[in-house]
């Protein structure tokens, strides 16, 4: 009787826990942000806005570089000619625009990422909201990048937070979790 109720429990549970298994399936798709990215109108617009800002900041960068190519010829020309006082002079403004050309160089690549960051912000926004409404829609638990791996791109666009293993490991390691899942 007792192995015939043991047995009746078993299947029970190996029920329930078919039917939780079910319940929740493991749905993957993916998503090539690049192509994406590229079928938007919005694109184009912001590509030119940037094309843009990056010849204005060439052309300053250039203008600083001809200053200093000028200076530098007549640093070169009349140098021996100086007296001591001149020539240092020139040597300290030299000096001091070649450290302006190198951060200018630094500044307008990081005005230029701003820029960029700026411009995309609402896209990546329009992306993300599209890309839950299809997880929801579709019941997606995973949404891997397919696209080709860059710098600053996510692989994994989504998971479902029901299988973050995050509060597992912690216990695994013996720490008690800060937040519960």
């Amino acid at each position: 009787m007792k192995a015939k109720y043991v047995v009746s429990i078993w299947f029970l549970m190996a029920g329930a826990f078919s039917a939780y298994a079910q319940e929740k399936p493991q749905k993957i798709g993916t998503l090539n942000m690049d192509y994406v990215l590229s079928a938007l109108p919005e694109i184009k617009a912001i590509q030119s806005q940037l094309a843009t800002l990056q010849t204005q900041l060439k052309k300053q960068g250039a203008a600083k570089e001809k200053q200093y190519k000028e200076k530098y010829i007549n640093y070169q020309m009349d140098g021996a000619n100086m007296t001591l006082g001149d020539r240092q002079k020139l040597e300290t403004e030299l000096a001091s625009m070649e450290d302006d050309i190198k951060s200018f160089g630094n500044s307008a690549q990081e005005k230029l990422q701003n820029k960029q960051a700026e411009l995309m912000k609402p896209i990546n926004q329009k992306v993300s909201d599209a890309l839950e409404a299809v997880v929801k829609e579709n019941n997606f638990t995973h949404v891997f990048n397919v696209g080709v791996p860059q710098a600053g791109v996510d692989i994994l666009y989504y998971v479902d937070p029901a299988y973050d293993v995050s509060n597992l490991v912690l216990k695994k390691l013996g720490v008690e979790p800060p937040v519960s899942n």
